[in-house]
C-alpha cells in the first residue's frame, strides 16, 4: 500500500543542507529496502504560483502565500504493507525532529514514461472546501486528461491522494514524535492529489496547470523538484 509524505516547513524558509544530508541517508536506507518509491525536495514557496479558473478565466498568483504558515517542502512515495507501518516509519524520519509532516494514503498511482528532458514540477491539487465527486465524473476527467498528457510526455505521474485509511499529521513536541488523525477540520485547501509533469520552464508548467480540470474545481499549487532521491 502506498502512502505519500508532505513534509511541512515554515512558509519563505530555505533548507538546510545539513538535514538535507540526515534526510538523504535516511531515504538511501529505505530505497535499498524497496520501501521508496519517489522523493523530492522542493523549490522555496516564494517562488511557487497558485492557478485557478473560473468561468473559463485563469487566475495566478504568485508565492509566498500570506496565508500559509507553513508549506510543503519535499514529498515522498513509500510502498508498505499499511498505515502502522507509514506512521512508524515517519515518526523516524529525521524531518519529524524538526517540523511536520503529513501522511496520506495513495489511490491508484499512474505512471508514464518520464523522457529525463527539462525540469520538474510538482502540481499539487489543492482541495476547496465542499468540493465532491459523488460520480467519479471530476475523477474521470482527471485521468483522461492525464492520459493525454502521458501521452504528449509531459507528465511522468499522478494520483490522487484518498481519505481511507485516515491521513495523520506527525510533529514534534518537547522531545517526543506525537501523532494525530485525521480528518482535520481546520485545513483550508488541503493537498487531494499530485501530477508530476517536466517541462521547458516555470511559464510551460503554469500554463500546463491552467489545462487541468482541477484548475476549475479548486487551485493547483505549482512547485519546482530541486531533484529526486535515488530510488
Amino acid at each position: 500500500m502506498e502512502f505519500m509524505f508532505l513534509f511541512m516547513v515554515p512558509a519563505g524558509s530555505i533548507a538546510d543542507p545539513g538535514r538535507f544530508a540526515e534526510m538523504g541517508k535516511f531515504a538511501a536506507e529505505l530505497a535499498s529496502q524497496g520501501i521508496l518509491r519517489r522523493g523530492a525536495p522542493l523549490g522555496r514557496d516564494s517562488d511557487a504560483q497558485s492557478v485557478r479558473v473560473r468561468d473559463g478565466r485563469a487566475f495566478v498568483s504568485d508565492g509566498p502565500f500570506a496565508e500559509s504558515k507553513e508549506v510543503v517542502g519535499g514529498f515522498w512515495i513509500v510502498d508498505v504493507a499499511g498505515r502502522e507501518e507509514a506512521l512508524a516509519i515517519a515518526k523516524r524520519c529525521p524531518h519529524a525532529r524538526y517540523a511536520p509532516l503529513e501522511v496520506h494514503a495513495v489511490g491508484s498511482r499512474f505512471t508514464y514514461a518520464d523522457p529525463g528532458r527539462g525540469t520538474p514540477y510538482l502540481l499539487a491539487f489543492r482541495m476547496e472546501p465542499g468540493l465532491s465527486d459523488p460520480d467519479g465524473a471530476k475523477y474521470r476527467e482527471m485521468i483522461a486528461f492525464s492520459e493525454r498528457l502521458g501521452g504528449e510526455g509531459a507528465l511522468f505521474e499522478t494520483a490522487p491522494l484518498v481519505p481511507d485509511p485516515p491521513p495523520a499529521w506527525i510533529e514534534p513536541l518537547g522531545g517526543k514524535v506525537l501523532v494525530t488523525d485525521g480528518p482535520f477540520a481546520e485545513s483550508k485547501e488541503g493537498v487531494g492529489g499530485y501530477g508530476l509533469v517536466r517541462v521547458a520552464d516555470r511559464a510551460q508548467a503554469i500554463e500546463l496547470a491552467k489545462r487541468y480540470p482541477h484548475a476549475r474545481w479548486g487551485p493547483i499549487e505549482v512547485r519546482e523538484i530541486l531533484f529526486f532521491d535515488p530510488v
